[in-house]
């Protein structure tokens, strides 16, 4: 009776609350572009590419030019968005891949929850990059609805990822295919099903735009959030056929473009609604730009579409770096009637300012139970007089640090003032070691708070399954797939990956098999199981003590080195001889040493492994008594 009269207790209370919040609520729109340089707008000064909507939004609200992304890549930028903290405290991620098994921690709290706490809807619709596993996708941080690619869209696919009962497969690929394939083309994800693959990529601007002026329509007497990461202008660089060829930038200049359009869209959608003067609109980009010159043999992961990138001028640097043009992003904000009109703001900003800033328009209460690094910006958005940026220091990860004009860089001790030299041309740390004395205090402190008071990433473990054209075979982790002619491809740059054999009819007395990394770096091995699943033989070809490749056994705690340097991204043909006790290892025919065994070996399954780089394997024959085989991958052609 106590759980049922609170409950309608607090049924009462949302309501009375809900009747309360009303329109007085503000809604809140982010669109974060995706690789979008500081110079590729309009209102930033772009020669090249024309963003009429956008920059009608500079000309009602506000451009924040010295206004910082958390991080010069996808995913750690993202978090921190999302929550108002720099992207250490919050895992410290680094940039996540289809076979990544981490993700943004569904303990953080994010805009979203914030929001929906506060009778908010929303939705994120785009470009998510936080973690692809159900346990992590949006709908379990926060947003009711969610239509996007989980990931950049030059990554391929997770073939553990469920299927919507009506999957769109398209350019004839089949479920098969999906579960096999290396092929480098995202999904599209409604929820937390896939709803198409290959995602139509020339599609994805357009989509977006009608997701999100579609459930702005429906939610227009309620307050509401959306959250627009775009997949453009990341390449592979896409546009739909109205705006292809319609800029002076390329095909990068075009998807930036469309972007522009969609902007527009979402503008009409709120004026016609009648809500414009009630809703913030954020637009800013990730991080900045490819480095590339626009040359036509300059190229970016094969080309990919794209020869003629973005443009950071006048910063220096570029995505992926701790320079000015790395980190700092173009981003103008819109709210009519609450932010003046015509107004440029140099005061430093950034995204992790954000969630905090919405906070106090929306009402809602920062969550007290972890500590968040961004700080309310509403005083310099209204235009306050002598407002000023909340920020004694800003750091670029734990490199750098800006505090005012100055910024140092720990790296060869650099000293940059950003007000005479926003290009980071000179070094005055020797004329001003006061100042560059400071910033260095001030970044090793940042340091050692994110390595004490770092909260980690959630981590999950894939579903075991079995591999496909190999019966019985079983994935337990990683990305494996059987390629046209018989050689087995671990598909995992940055994690272990292991499949099983099904179990022998028999103790194993010869196991041969050629492998080789794709990588310059990390192991493949091969692992003899007893019939405990426990370990009793591992054999791994990878890095030891600065060797650049090594070939070692291991039982247990003890581990026999039995051949020196050697390249390993070779075809190499390893033996192992099973006797009594004796294990006598023999690689491309010669014979390398032999492991005794006090115990004994029995041997039950065998196991293909990988770390941190992708291999393959061929050849796989595995002999018993009188010869009998008891396991043979087909034999491929030799490559």
């Amino acid at each position: 009776m106590m759980r049922l009269n609170a409950g309608f207790l607090f049924l009462g209370w949302l309501a009375l609350q809900t009747s309360c919040w009303g329109f007085d609520r503000p809604n809140f729109v982010i669109i974060f572009t995706d690789d979008q340089g500081y110079n590729d707008l309009g209102c930033f000064g772009s020669p090249d590419i024309r963003t009429p909507n956008i920059d009608r939004m500079a000309s009602e609200g506000v451009r924040l030019t010295s206004f910082y992304s958390g991080a010069s890549v996808c995913t750690p930028s993202r978090a921190a968005l999302l929550t108002g903290c720099y992207p250490e405290r919050v895992g410290n991620l680094g940039v996540l891949f289809p076979d990544s098994d981490r993700g943004l921690n569904p303990e953080e709290t994010t805009i979203a929850e914030m929001l929906r706490q506060q009778g908010y809807v929303t939705a994120c619709i785009g470009k998510w990059h936080l973690g692809h596993h159900q346990a992590f996708l949006p709908t379990e941080h926060g947003f009711d609805e969610y239509f996007g690619i989980p990931y950049s869209n030059d990554m391929g696919v997770d073939g553990s990822m469920e299927l919507a009962e009506n999957v769109k497969l398209r350019n004839g690929q089949t479920v098969e295919d999906f579960r096999a394939t290396s092929l480098r083309s995202p999904p599209l994800v409604r929820d937390k099903l896939v709803i198409e693959w290959p995602a139509d990529q020339t599609q994805l601007t357009r989509r977006y735009t009608e997701e999100t002026t579609r459930f702005i329509t429906e939610h227009a007497n309620e307050p509401f959030f959306v959250y627009l990461p775009h997949t453009m202008p990341h390449i592979p660089l896409y546009v739909s056929d109205q705006f292809r060829g319609t800029s002076n930038a390329g095909l990068y200049g075009d998807a930036v473009e469309e972007i522009d359009w969609s902007v527009g869209e979402i503008l009409k959608t709120l004026k016609e609604l009648q809500i414009d003067d009630r809703t913030l609109i954020i637009y800013t980009s990730d991080n900045g730009p490819w480095n590339l010159k626009g040359n036509e043999t300059d190229k970016v992961k094969g080309n990919m579409n794209r020869r003629i990138g973005g443009s950071a001028d006048p910063l220096r640097g570029h995505k992926f770096s701790k320079w000015e043009g790395g980190m700092r992003v173009p981003c103008v904000m819109r709210w009519p009637g609450r932010i003046p009109s015509r107004q440029t703001c140099d005061e430093i900003a950034a995204t992790i300012d954000i969630l905090p800033t919405i906070a106090e328009w929306s009402g809602a209460t920062v969550s007290a139970d972890r500590d968040i690094d961004g700080k309310s910006i509403v005083p310099l958005l209204e235009g306050q007089a002598n407002a000023k940026s909340p920020h004694e220091a800003y750091f670029y990860r734990t490199n750098a640090v800006r505090s005012g004009k100055w910024k140092y860089f720990s790296q060869n001790r650099q000293l940059f003032d950003l007000e005479a030299d926003i290009s980071e041309s000179t070094n005055v740390a020797a004329r001003y070691p006061n100042v560059a004395g400071r910033l260095e205090k001030l970044l090793e402190d940042h340091q050692a708070d994110m390595t004490a008071n770092g909260r980690p990433p959630a981590y999950i473990k894939r579903p075991a399954h079995p591999l496909i054209g190999l019966d019985g075979w079983i994935v337990q982790s990683g990305r494996w797939n059987l390629r046209e002619g018989g050689n087995l491809r671990q598909n995992s740059d940055w994690s272990d990956a292991e499949v099983v054999s099904p179990k022998l009819d028999a103790v194993p007395e010869v196991i041969e098999l050629e492998a080789k990394l794709l990588n310059a770096t990390g192991e493949f091995g091969l692992a003899l199981f007893d019939v405990n699943h426990e370990a009793c033989i591992s054999l791994s070809l990878g890095a030891e003590n600065n060797t650049r490749h090594v070939l070692k056994a291991t039982r247990g705690n003890q581990t026999t080195v039995i051949v020196g340097s050697i390249d390993g991204t070779q075809w190499h043909h390893i033996k192992l001889n099973i006797s009594n006790n004796n294990v006598t290892a023999s690689l491309n025919d010669k014979r390398l040493g032999e492991l005794k065994l006090a115990d004994g070996i029995h041997v039950d399954q065998i196991a293909l492994t990988g770390s941190r780089s992708k291999a393959e394997y061929r050849n796989l024959k595995v002999t018993g008594p009188n010869k009998n085989i008891l396991l043979e991958f087909p034999k491929a052609s030799a490559q």
